[in-house]
């Protein structure tokens, strides 16, 4: 397609028209052609300024995107970061709580032998505590029967008193 020609403020301050008998002041026409071309100038140095400051927002828009795009790809990788550092800190706890659950049972596995252990103890130092009374005894009435003996008969009053 073909566009048309733009107007230039050149174009509008040479543009001459042609004179006739009864036509247009010329004066007249010549000033509003120059006030056209002052008002056209000044409407293309706004629009020049204005498709400046607007290739200046486009840019400053894309740099904001760019760190929007930035700051999300940040937020993502923190709350990711986050959650692994929570599944961690759940998966160290659990490990940590295991191994007190493991250390508790083997404390308490080896208190129970030991107590086991202690009772074989005490049950054989009762045992021997009673053998041990069994000779002593055995050895007062054996003592008591020898210390008898030579005097006579032993007396069944010692004997008795001996046994119990």
């Amino acid at each position: 397609m073909n566009e048309p020609k733009r107007l230039t403020v050149l174009d509008i301050e040479t543009k001459k028209f042609p004179k006739r008998f009864r036509g247009y002041d010329p004066v007249r026409v010549d000033a509003f052609l120059q006030e056209v071309a002052a008002h056209y100038e000044e409407l293309l140095t706004e629009n020049h300024r204005m498709r400046e400051e607007l290739i200046g927002l486009r840019e400053e828009a894309q740099r904001f995107r760019t760190l929007e795009s930035t700051l999300k790809e940040a937020l993502v990788l923190a709350q990711r970061s986050a959650d692994e550092t929570r599944a961690n800190a759940h998966k160290e706890a659990e490990l940590i709580l295991q191994e007190a659950r493991q250390q508790a049972e083997r404390i308490q596995r080896e208190a129970e032998e030991r107590i086991q252990h202690l009772a074989k103890e005490v049950e054989a130092l009762e045992t021997r505590k009673r053998a041990m009374l069994m000779e002593v005894r055995a050895l007062l009435l054996s003592h008591l029967q020898a210390l008898e003996s030579p005097l006579g008969e032993p007396s069944s009053q010692a004997v008795t008193e001996v046994s119990s």
